[in-house]
Formats: C-alpha cells, structure tokens, sequence
C-alpha cells in the first residue's frame, strides 16, 4: 500500500517492537478493524535471525546506539565511561536484538503492580493465563513435570533448552553451595539455578517480528509502514489523540489518523520522548522547551534498569571449539536466590556463560567496553583455558534515573540520566551479591582445575577478600542489563488499562509502563502486557 498524507485507520500502532507486533497480531484478529503499525526500522537481517551471531547485533544500523549521560562514577571500568545503551530499530524491536532468555520473572512482582496501580487484574493470577497465551514451549522434559502446568503450547513464541553437558559441573558447583537445581524457573517455583528457557525454535532466533507479525502478513487488515519516525502525537480541543505526525523515508511528511485510539509502543527511552514531544510531560521541562502542555505528567521519571557486575574465572585447558551459528553461542548457567531463605522471590540473579578466552576477550572489549587494561589482563591470563563469565544481577534496584528532551527536534535524542548507584544500596548489595557467588572458587570442580579468579588491576592493591575490595570490584566492573522500564509507569502516567492520564484515545503499551522492576529479564513480561493490553483495547476497557 502507498500511504498518503491524511490516510485513516481504527488503529495506529507506534513502534513494531516487542509489545507492538503482539498488539498488531490481537487486534487485526478481528478482521473489521484496520490497523496501522508504524516502525522507524526496517526488517531485522540475517544477524538477528541466527542465535549464534547475537553478540553483532549492537552499534549496528539495527540499534539506535543510545548512550547515557556521564555521571562521573558509575561506569567506570569502561571506556568511554557512560552507558551503551542498544535498543532495536527494526520490526521486533528489542526481541529481535537481545540475548533471548525466556524469564517472566516472580509472582511476587506482579501482585507488586496490583498494589500500585490499585487494580487486582495485574497480579500474579490474572497475568499467568497471559503468559502461557503467548507461549509455544518446545522442552518435553518440562512437559513432563508439574511445571507444566504454567505453560503454554499453542501460542506464537517459540521457547526451547539448549541442554549442553559442559554445564553439569557448573549445575554441580552450584549445587554444593546450597543453591537448588531445578528445570524451570518459570514454573510454580523460581528460586534455583538452570539451562535457562530460550526464546529460539528450529534454529532461530523467535523474535515478536518472526513470531507475531510474519505469519499474518497477508491479514488484509494489517498494514505497516516501516523506515518512518513518528514525530507527534495531535489531539483535539477535548484532549482526544486523534493523529500521529510522521516521517517517512524519503522526507514526505504525512499526518495520518485514527478513528479509534493510538497505542504508543515505542519503547522506555522513544515513548517518552514522543509523549513529551505532543505535550505529555512535566509542565516546567516542557515549557522551557516552548512546549504547549496537553497533560502535566512525569513522564521520563522513574527510569529504572537491572544493574550487575561480572566476575570472570579460568578453568581448564581447552582447545576450539566450532560454533553453529543456530545455536545459542554458548553454554549457560542460569540462577535466582535469595539473601533470605524465607523469602519466595529473588534478590539477585546469577547469568553464568561458558565460553573459550577469544570470546572472553570479545565480550569484555566489544560487548562490555571495559577498559581496555582489565580486557588484557584477563585474557593473558584466560588463554588457552575455558572462562565462566559470571554475571550477578541486582534484581530490584532502589536507584531510579529519567529521561529528558534535548529538543523540540524528534530526531535529536534525548537525554538519558541512568542514575546507576545513586542509591547506594544497590553498590551494597551488587557487591555481597558477588562476594556471594565468588564462593564457587571454593567447589570440588573448581578447585580441581586450579580456576583463576580474574582481578582487574584497578583493585589489585586491595586487601583481597576485604569489604573494600568487594566495593571496588563491583564498582570496577559493574554493568548493566539493558532492562529499561518505568519511564510512563502505571499509576503516574498511565492507569491500570495503560491509558494515559488527562487525555483520551491514548494508551501506552511497552516497557515503560512497568511501574517496578521484574524479578529477572523483561522481554517475556513485555509480551505479557502487550497481550493484555490487545484484551483491554478489544473490550472496550
């Protein structure tokens, strides 16, 4: 289809990304309605398709290449010493970008966001059946344990095990340290460590664009325009969202409308520059900017992200070993515990990949961009021998970071203040995180091999094992997840149905909305709320 200035659909979805092809997918379902899902990328290339070339995919022309700003202390193992921020610019969005872990997290997170947005149909008991509507679990070891029963065979998304025998003595290292070893931390019990459940089927890589939106192309219902940045959002003297402005590919300016609502799904950092940018923020930072105000709201406030630092080991000689490109590019160890045995979600989690040195090299100058002294350092060290790069994750951070225009010009970024560690409970608690799982130098496995526990030379001269070194180290080498949510939450921005406060026929449906931080990654949890969202909007709600 050609579209045109002044074309009108039911529906315009901003941002074909991991919420926005699941709602296109729901609401073309009913085949009176006419969708329109904008996406300022273009079809996401073979890199994206083949698990085993994931790690490529960043500072690509796939990737927006955001970066934060410098804060002088919390990035500084890097160079430079600010955030790389990878967010997908193609259909699919982050699914088609990320590393494909299938985690939706704990029941208590969700019985959280009941409470904060006072409506009980965000806990735990109303969102399962949304996860297992999504899911096409293809693990039968899984399908014949009790666990089966929070999973779904029939949906889109494609979910399988990458079994590997290298990570049994890990399973085994673990073990010995009283963690549990389970199957599934998906399941009626979340704590333990794992394989962990990939977001890959047949060989591929099952992103929202592979999964939700290819195999309903020809829905004559659903159309997308794709390499075209949406540039405003216009309502009308009721405060209606009535039109999207837009950029196509080559230029053309276009205004198109919508009869029925505009669903922004454009992401943590792009929905709220966007609502900001159509008069939807706070009324000082918009009216600096010369801004005419629509709804005074925190819109970009409450940036939260999963902060963890990685801990690196030498272990046994190896020789290559060859790598297909259609499996997930290395064996992993996945965990979820507590501080406090009593207590049923987890503090931190524990992502374990088994690697040989190249790729240690690889994922700690190019993935990482740690500086380029701790890089060389590990790897003299590593060479030659299999590494176990460990990364220990803070699962529900108290610091909070927000994101501010720059300008009235769509195509500047925006300012993004990551606000890592100004809390400072959460250097604390990365810190005995890690001193925690560093116990694995303590295990039969490990102690065997005569494992190295690698150093960076920045805390080299500390006491080892002292309270000191433990806060250098994490500090040193902490990092983030890329898990950005909260920017247009639920409860300050939008309601419990994703609507946006002070206007109409407006509701945002991405990772912004999430008020609090999920117990682990946030893709599954994303797709959850989107199909949720498509019930919501279907109803009337």
């Amino acid at each position: 289809m050609l579209f045109t200035d002044g074309d009108v659909f039911d529906y315009v979805i901003v941002g074909a990304g991991s919420a926005g092809c699941v709602i296109a997918n729901r609401l073309t379902e009913d085949p009176t309605s006419r969708v329109l899902l904008v996406e300022a990328g273009g079809d996401p290339p073979i890199e994206s398709d083949l698990p085993g070339l994931m790690p490529y995919m960043k500072q690509s022309a796939e990737d927006w290449n955001y970066t934060s700003i410098y804060d002088g202390y919390s990035q500084q193992g890097h160079t430079p010493p600010i955030s790389d921020i990878p967010r997908g610019k193609m259909l699919g969005g982050c699914s088609s970008i990320n590393y494909m872990y299938y985690v939706r997290g704990n029941p208590y997170d969700y019985d959280n966001w009941a409470k904060i947005t006072n409506d009980n149909t965000w806990s735990y008991n109303n969102v399962l059946p949304y996860f297992i509507k999504s899911e096409r679990l293809q693990d039968p070891n899984i399908w014949n344990t009790p666990s089966a029963a929070f999973h779904g065979s029939e949906g889109y998304l494609g979910v399988t095990k990458q079994y590997e025998k290298r990570t049994n003595k890990y399973l085994q290292a673990f073990s010995e340290l009283g963690y549990n070893i389970v199957l599934d931390t998906n399941g009626n019990y979340t704590l333990g460590f794992t394989e962990p459940l990939l977001t890959i089927a047949n060989g591929y890589r099952q992103s929202t664009a592979t999964t939700f939106l290819s195999p309903i192309k020809n829905r004559s219902n659903l159309y997308v325009l794709k390499h075209t940045m949406v540039t405003k959002i216009n309502f009308d003297e009721h405060n209606n969202a009535v039109s999207i402005e837009a950029i196509k590919e080559n230029k053309e300016k276009i205004t198109i409308r919508a009869n029925k609502e505009i669903i922004v799904s454009a992401g943590a950092i792009n929905s709220p520059q966007l609502l900001m940018l159509s008069g939807i923020g706070p009324r000082k930072h918009l009216e600096d900017l010369g801004i005419n105000v629509i709804a005074d709201l925190p819109v970009g406030e409450n940036l939260q992200n999963h902060i963890s630092g990685i801990s690196t080991y030498a272990l046994e000689k190896i020789s290559e070993r060859p790598k297909n490109p259609h499996k997930y590019p290395q064996p992993t160890v996945m965990g979820f515990a507590t501080v406090n045995n009593l207590q049923t979600y987890p503090d931190y989690q524990s992502v374990n990949l088994i690697v040989d040195s190249d790729y240690l090299l690889e994922n700690c100058a190019f993935t990482n961009y740690f500086k380029k002294e701790i890089c060389n350092t590990f790897y003299k060290q590593a060479k030659g021998r299999e590494v176990m790069i460990s990364q220990t994750v803070v699962l529900h951070p108290k610091s909070r970071g927000r994101i501010l225009l720059q300008s009235i010009n769509p195509y500047v970024y925006p300012e993004i203040y990551t606000g890592y560690f100004s809390d400072a409970a959460d250097l604390e608690n990365l810190a005995s995180y890690i001193e925690r799982i560093n116990r694995v130098t303590t295990t039969n496995y490990f102690q065997d091999v005569n494992a190295t526990f690698l150093i960076p030379p920045d805390c080299a001269s500390n006491e080892p094992d002292s309270e000191e070194f433990w806060r250098c180290y994490a500090l040193c080498m902490a990092m983030t997840m890329n898990h950005y949510i909260g920017t247009c939450a639920m409860g300050s921005v939008v309601d419990g149905r994703l609507k946006v406060f002070g206007v109409q026929r407006l509701r945002v449906v991405d990772g912004s909305v999430i008020p609090n931080m999920t117990s682990g990654n946030t893709n599954v949890p994303i797709i959850m709320v989107a199909e949720k969202a498509a019930d919501f909007i279907k109803a009337k709600n």
